[in-house]
């Protein structure tokens, strides 16, 4: 197994005093930015650098941009009391509603290939790039569709599209 290294860049070890107490950054940025941060930094097996400002950094560009755009969808959802699979016949979707499936059903394919050959680190940064595309490309870039006073055929495929990329990633 690889060694984990303090910011210095000296392993760790309690008997040199530089063991950071895991229960101490669980308890500050949760143990799912703790697990992310172990899944994305380097692969199993490397020597490994801790640093808790990293782990900061992971929460901050993957789970709170994540949690924005989960938020984004559900607070205007609410709003058009948006129901996913009742709106009947689905409409045509956007151009930019099918460019992101089509990021999304390669996502897929990139991590289970990634998981496939054991490489979490990979498979986790293959879904850190994709929430920042949909983030800053695809909700940027669709907030006047889900802004719309009517709930015509764009609004309610670009809800679809949506919900769709975010119920794949939480799978």
């Amino acid at each position: 197994l690889g060694h984990i290294l303090d910011a210095n860049g000296e392993k760790m070890s309690k008997a040199k005093g530089n063991v950071v107490d895991p229960w101490v950054i669980i308890n500050k940025y949760g143990a799912d930015a703790l697990r992310w941060y172990f899944f994305t930094s380097s692969p199993p097996g490397n020597v490994r650098r801790f640093d808790e400002k990293t782990v900061l950094e992971v929460t901050r560009r993957f789970f709170l941009t994540l949690w924005n755009v989960y938020s984004f969808f559900v607070t205007y959802a609410n709003i058009d009391r948006f129901t996913p699979g009742t709106q009947g016949t689905q409409p045509e979707p956007a151009e930019l509603d099918r460019w992101i499936i089509s990021e999304l059903n390669q996502l897929i394919v990139d991590v289970d290939s990634a998981l496939e050959r054991y490489d979490p680190t990979e498979a986790g940064r293959k879904i850190e790039s994709f929430v920042d595309e949909l983030s800053n490309w695809y909700v940027r870039r669709s907030r006047r569709r889900f802004w719309k006073s009517e709930n015509d055929a764009d609004k309610i495929s670009a809800y679809n599209t949506l919900y769709q990329c975010l119920v794949t990633l939480s799978k």
